[in-house]
C-alpha cells in the first residue's frame, strides 16, 4: 500500500492557494493509519512532479494498492485532465503541465491491484482558479474521483485555517470498511448536500473496478 500526495500552493505566476498544504497533511496520517507508506511533496516545480511521479511508479508491482492525490491548480483540455506545477507560466498549455491521464496508463502497466488517483481540482477553464469561500469562525482501477467538467473547485478559509471542501469529506469516510467506490459515493452525496457549494461544486467518479477492494484491506 503506497501514496504519493502532492499539493501546490505557491505558484509563480497564478494565484496562491491555502488549502493543499492542510489536505495533504491530514490525508496522509490517514492513510498512514490504513497501512500505507505514504510520501507527501508540497510546491513542486514541473521538473520535480515528473521525478516524483516517475519514483512513485517504480514502488508500484502486482498487488499493490496505489493512491495518487493532487491538490492545486488544475484544467481540463481536449476531454483530458492537467496539474499545473508551481512554475507553470500563463496561460495554461499543456507541455507545461502534467497529464493525469498518462499517470494512469503508466500505474495500470505495473499490474497492481488498486489504482486510485484522486483530484481536487478545477476543471473550469484554464484561468479559473480554485475558489474561496471565506467563512465565520463558527463554520467550519481505477476509481478515479474528480470535479465535474466545467467545474470549479472550492477551499473553506477561516484565519490562518484552510481546506478544501473534497477533503472535509473524504476524511469523514475514508477510514470507512466498504469497497473504494461506494465510500467515494458516500463522499459524493455529501458534497451534494453542502450548502456552502450546493450548485457549485460537483464531484465525479469513474472507475472499472470489479474486484471489492477496500482502503482498508489487509497487506
Amino acid at each position: 500500500k503506497v501514496a504519493l500526495l502532492v499539493g501546490n500552493n505557491h505558484y509563480e505566476h497564478h494565484p496562491n492557494l491555502l488549502a493543499p498544504v492542510m489536505d495533504v497533511f491530514e490525508l496522509s496520517r490517514l492513510l498512514e493509519q490504513l497501512g500505507f507508506q505514504v510520501v507527501s511533496l508540497l510546491d513542486l516545480n514541473k521538473a520535480e512532479m515528473v521525478a516524483a511521479v516517475s519514483q512513485f511508479l517504480q514502488l508500484l508491482g502486482k498487488g499493490v494498492y496505489a493512491i495518487f492525490y493532487y491538490a492545486g491548480h488544475g484544467y481540463e483540455h481536449s476531454g483530458r485532465n492537467y496539474m499545473v506545477p508551481v512554475d507553470a507560466p500563463q496561460p495554461y498549455v499543456p507541455e507545461n503541465c502534467i497529464s493525469v491521464q498518462r499517470i494512469l496508463q503508466k500505474m495500470q502497466q505495473q499490474r497492481t491491484a488498486l489504482n486510485l488517483i484522486l483530484l481536487d481540482t478545477c476543471r473550469k477553464c484554464p484561468e479559473t482558479p480554485r475558489r474561496a469561500l471565506f467563512c465565520p469562525k463558527k463554520v467550519r482501477t481505477s476509481p478515479s474521483p474528480r470535479r465535474c467538467e466545467d467545474a470549479e473547485a472550492y477551499e473553506l478559509q477561516d484565519g490562518e485555517y484552510s481546506s478544501g471542501i473534497f477533503m472535509k469529506y473524504l476524511k469523514k469516510h475514508i477510514l470507512q470498511d466498504k469497497k473504494v467506490t461506494h465510500m467515494l459515493e458516500d463522499v459524493l452525496e455529501d458534497i451534494g448536500r453542502d450548502p456552502l457549494v450546493t450548485g457549485r461544486q460537483v464531484m465525479e467518479i469513474k472507475h472499472t473496478l470489479k474486484e471489492a477492494r477496500s482502503l482498508t484491506d489487509p497487506i
